[in-house]
């Protein structure tokens, strides 16, 4: 379904009872003073239309502006009336700020922000999500949607981290993604159709452990998963019972994170009509220019004299995956790494293999590559075989040559690959002569 870029379509009205209230005595709210006259005129509006008490709507603010792709999020935003335009005006300059910090962050894989300082800061949390997304929008580069998309979805996975079970049940209800506490026919669940109820905490008690389940339907389970490669994650090694999966906390939470990536990518690719703002102008330019440094300072690397056609089709998939700006599972990493080094890349040309991913940390991968390639570690690792990429998951498009039997690695793919091409080649020069 199509997400607004826009958090504004002229008709919008909350539908939920959290709209903004002005307090009767404006200085008894912390921070309240520095709340834009703009929207304190739209606040004071639907204070005349219904009577809400403050400490409801700063705590539903708080929620939502960690979670700002919820739909109760959009609504809360449209009920303040306040269009892109709006929030781009100088009297805005906090929100701009903060819009900007967050497309930038995306860009330079910086750490996810999480600290609350007060009620203010969390509504510019909120109102700075809609401008972000037009800003990406706006410069309309198909790496920066995903390291957007990727940045915000940690974002708010590192916060479902902190979340008690019943907050954590809400999420995955909004995202589509519902559980029950219990599996089908367990004691004290009648039938598959029981589910936690939002917002009450089960009973048992705490927070929550990692061995407390969570059972999802396995036709829910599946779309999400299908990014997320791993041996781990086949259904082969779950536990199942009445079309249901069990996932542990974790687990739950990492299949949502990557509901709220491709819910943040929603309406991304599509082109927006930019507002006569030379404020704006000079921050899409900007970031239009952040984004090709990063292209130049970590350009990915050419295979100079090794022949792309050499390359098993495991490994030619999994490359094309890296420099298509995807994000690659661990061991798809490893095995690369390790086959790329194999045939005498160097540290650094392998490096650059993996700049274009949206989880790219340049400290992080380096120490990696260095590792893996023996640079850094005394330990030797070799190139998966076979066996084990199947396993993985990642034996991409095998065809007749890795049918063979005695065929066991993908590096004897790419010597018996090179033999023939010597072999054509010696044959193509005697006829030629």
């Amino acid at each position: 379904m199509h997400q607004d870029v826009s958090p504004h379509d002229g008709k919008g009205r909350a539908s939920l009872p959290g709209v903004p209230v002005e307090p009767r005595n404006r200085g008894t709210v912390e921070g309240y003073d520095r709340i834009p006259d703009r929207v304190l005129r739209k606040m004071r509006v639907h204070c005349r239309r219904r009577e809400l008490l403050l400490g409801v709507y700063m705590e539903g603010l708080a929620y939502l502006s960690r979670y700002p792709f919820l739909k109760e999020a959009r609504d809360r935003v449209r009920s303040m009336e306040l269009t892109i335009a709006d929030m781009l005006s100088p009297e805005n300059e906090a929100i701009q700020r903060r819009a900007l910090e967050r497309v930038e962050d995306s860009i330079e894989g910086r750490e996810i922000r999480t600290e609350a300082k007060d009620r203010v800061h969390e509504e510019i949390e909120l109102l700075s999500y809609p401008v972000s997304r037009f800003i990406v929008a706006a410069v309309g580069d198909s790496n920066l949607i995903k390291w957007f998309s990727h940045h915000e979805s940690e974002r708010a996975s590192t916060f479902m981290e902190k979340e008690d079970i019943s907050s954590i049940v809400s999420m995955g209800e909004e995202l589509g993604l519902p559980a029950l506490e219990k599996g089908p026919g367990e004691e004290g669940v009648p039938d598959a159709r029981t589910r936690v109820v939002k917002g009450v905490r089960p009973a048992g008690g705490a927070l929550d452990g990692e061995r407390r389940p969570f059972w999802v339907r396995f036709t829910g389970y599946l779309p999400p998963k299908s990014n997320i490669s791993g041996p781990e994650w086949d259904l082969i090694h779950q536990r199942m019972k009445g079309g249901y999966v069990e996932l542990n906390r974790h687990s739950y939470i990492r299949i949502l994170k990557e509901i709220v990536k491709e819910r943040v990518e929603e309406g991304l690719d599509q082109k927006v009509g930019l507002p006569r703002n030379q404020t704006l102008a000079e921050m899409i330019r900007g970031l239009k220019s952040r984004v090709e440094s990063r292209r130049k300072r970590y350009a990915p690397t050419e295979l100079g004299r090794i022949t792309v056609t050499r390359l098993p089709p495991c490994m030619k998939q999994i490359l094309g995956m890296s420099q298509a700006g995807e994000n690659l599972p661990h061991h798809a990493r490893f095995a690369l790494v390790t086959f790329l080094n194999a045939i005498g890349m160097s540290p650094e040309e392998i490096f650059r293999v993996f700049t274009t991913a949206p989880d790219f940390k340049a400290d992080i991968v380096r120490y990696q590559v260095e590792h893996i390639t023996g640079s850094t570690s005394a330990t030797n690792y070799y190139v998966p075989n076979c066996d084990t990429m199947k396993t993985g998951g990642i034996c991409f498009n095998p065809d007749s040559l890795c049918e063979k039997e005695w065929l066991t690695n993908p590096m004897i793919y790419f010597r018996v690959k090179g033999k023939r091409r010597k072999r054509e080649r010696l044959t193509s020069e005697g006829t030629s002569a």
